[in-house]
This record gives C-alpha cells, structure tokens and sequence, in this order.
C-alpha cells in the first residue's frame, strides 16, 4: 500500500509538472500578424496601383481616340456596305473629329465621351440593315410591309439610343457568316426569304422592347445620328 500511494503520488507530481511546463512554453503569436499585415499592404498597394493606372490611361484617351480613329474605325467604316452618300458623309465628321483631337481642341473627357457614343452606334451594321431591306423589298413584294415598317423601327431605336451596335448585331446575327476580315463576319451573300424574315422578327423584338410605335419612320441617316453623338459627346462627355 505504501509503495503504490507512492507511485500515485510520483505521477501526479509528474503530471503537474508536465502541465506547468506546457504553461511556461509560450509560442507567442507567431506568423499570423505578419502575413496579415503584409496582405494589407499588398493591397493597399495594388489598390494605389490601379488607381494610377486608370489615372494614367485617362490622361491619354486623346491619342488613343487618334490612334482607334485613324487605325481602325474609320477604315472599317470606308469598308462597310453603307450608301455612297452617307458614307462619304460620315467619314467627313470623322476625319474632322479626329483633326480637331490632333490639333488639341478638345479634353480627354470629350474624347472619351464621344469615343463611348461611337462604339455604341452601329454605324457598320447601318448598310447590311439596308441591304436586307433592299432584299425583302425585292422578294417579298407586297408582303414587305411589316418587316419593312420593323427594321424602320429599329433604326428608331438607335436614334433615339435605346438600342446599341451590340443589339443590332444581334438582330444580324442569322444573315451574317464568319470570315478572316477585321469584324470576324460579313454579310451573307446568299441570303434567303428565311433568313430575312428571321432579321425582322429580330428587328420586331429590340423595337418593342425599345417601346418604339408600331409605325414607320422617316428614314435617317447614319452621318446625322454620328453629328449628333459627337455633339453630345463634347457637351456631356460619357453616358
């Protein structure tokens, strides 16, 4: 008996021991406070980065609206398929747009607001629009009427900029193939009654989700909606 209360007694010993040692050992609060403080500043920094990036990319919208006019958007729209006149017309405003950025006449907020109303225009779509109507017009005789009076509709619409390059390239999508040309697709050069019909009813659902009337319109010419945007543009900056 006296023997095993000694054990006892030497074991317990041994686990306070034990336990006190696990007191005195304090591992302090390690990497933790490191690696969040170096997080913090890696986003404070990348946030300072980015803001001087934008910064520095807003200070040079001008010679990057030259540099997209010159190199990209007005040869494109001297390619299209809009009506000699009207393109002739459009090219003219663009050219002296893109003069007056040159000679330093206007801000990089006026360049970037005129920039956002152009890519929204679809002013290389304007033509492929009115070659189908010169199709349906061709194919469907007296039945035209109503596909006819839906695409005058859609071009409403983006008078009135209810609707975008994005939403008439949609309506476009059935009559168009891809190709190796800079847009990546061109206008189908054997189009069908289907295929037309098809652009109408396209033409349809953006008019009437644009709550444009059931009615024609005078037609309108893409260099006067192109004035007007550059106008807006120069006075209101961005949408």
């Amino acid at each position: 008996m006296v023997v095993l209360i000694r054990d006892l007694s030497l074991a317990a010993k041994q686990m306070v021991n034990e336990e006190n040692a696990d007191e005195s050992v304090d591992e302090g609060p390690g990497w933790m406070p490191i690696i969040l403080a170096a997080t913090l500043l890696m986003g404070i920094v990348g946030f300072i980065g980015c803001g001087v990036t934008t910064w520095l990319l807003f200070q040079k919208r001008v010679p990057l609206a030259i540099r997209t006019l010159r190199s990209t958007y007005i040869p494109e729209v001297e390619q299209s398929l809009l009506d000699p006149g009207e393109k002739k017309a459009a090219v003219a405003q663009l050219e002296e747009f893109t003069a007056d950025l040159e000679r330093g006449k206007y801000e990089n907020w006026q360049a970037a607001g005129v920039m956002q109303r152009l890519v929204r225009l679809p002013v290389l779509q304007w033509g492929e629009l009115s070659a189908i109507e010169s199709f349906i017009e061709k194919e469907f005789g007296d039945d035209a009427g109503p596909a006819i009076r839906d695409l005058s509709r859609l071009r409403r619409a983006v008078e009135l900029d209810k609707a975008t390059s994005i939403d008439v390239e949609d309506v476009l999508k059935p009559a168009l193939v891809i190709d190796d040309s800079p847009m990546g697709r061109r206008l189908n050069e054997k189009l069908t009654p289907d295929l037309a019909k098809d652009v109408a009813q396209r033409a349809k659902l953006v008019a009437d989700r644009s709550d444009i009337p059931e009615k024609g319109f005078p037609d309108v010419k893409i260099n006067v909606i192109i004035r007007r945007q550059i106008e807006a543009g120069l006075k209101e900056g961005s949408i």
